[in-house]
């Protein structure tokens, strides 16, 4: 379960955020921005969430199929259209082998992620009521963000779990070896630097907030950066970011 420790040997192995939803990222410590790619388990299904990019696979593959078998894997959520989460999306279709095996994107960013040269059949949130039932019954919400950073983001929250998982909104940059797995007290600052330069307006910002107010969220676990981890510290860092300066590039 849960565990502060960012030890590099805990980290080369999948770490589990809550019951059967696993971290199975890459600490890389050539660069400040940090990739999240997460398993949900849930009885015969798993579902992954933005798997990453080419030269992360063989260490998140290792990891993902460490936990299951690769057609247990039923979807795969691409919560928006950039490399570092599409990269790898080919390899690992043909590892998991599913004809049945589906691409969950919203129609904004399925105009690009067709760029992957996916075979699989893609199920589009917005034209499925954003959300995705599984065959037990759990329910996954799509949650638009739109312009965080690009037209087609979506969120992705689990009702049974509470948790969001985030795409990049509530991000950081940071030097490598200054990175945690679970935000600490510094995160403030290095959550901001990402915010502020890629995020490009206060009222796109503040469009999207707006609807994690209205939610139960027990914990943020974010594409790039730091997992947030309880429900006071969720409700900090929305108050936060609904405080910084964006379209940093623009000044």
């Amino acid at each position: 379960m849960v565990n502060d420790s960012s030890n590099l040997r805990e980290l080369n192995e999948p770490i589990e955020i809550h019951d059967g939803i696993y971290w199975v990222g890459f600490h890389d410590e050539k660069t400040k921005l940090q990739c999240n790619p997460y398993l949900i388990i849930d009885g015969e299904e798993a579902i992954l969430i933005d798997p990453g990019s080419v030269p992360h696979f063989p260490v998140v593959a290792r990891k993902i199929f460490s936990l299951v078998k690769p057609e247990q894997i039923s979807h795969i959520i691409l919560q928006h259209e950039d490399p570092d989460i599409c990269g790898a999306i080919p390899l690992y279709i043909d590892m998991i082998g599913r004809p049945d095996l589906k691409v969950i994107c919203a129609r904004p960013a399925y105009y690009f992620i067709i760029h992957y040269d996916i075979k699989s059949p893609y199920y589009l949130s917005d034209a499925n009521s954003n959300l995705l039932t599984l065959k037990s019954g759990r329910i996954l919400r799509f949650v638009d963000a739109p312009y965080l950073h690009t037209p087609g983001v979506i969120m992705t929250y689990d009702e049974k779990s509470k948790i969001l998982f985030s795409s990049d909104v509530f991000g950081s940059l940071e030097e490598p070896a200054e990175w945690r797995l679970f935000a600490d007290e510094n995160y403030p600052s290095r959550l901001s630097e990402l915010m502020e330069s890629y995020m490009p307006s206060k009222e796109a910002v503040l469009y999207t907030l707006k609807k994690l107010d209205r939610m139960s969220i027990e914990m943020i676990a974010s594409q790039h950066g730091s997992i947030i981890k309880s429900e006071p510290e969720v409700k900090k860092y929305i108050e936060i970011c609904k405080n910084l300066n964006y379209g940093l590039y623009l000044k």
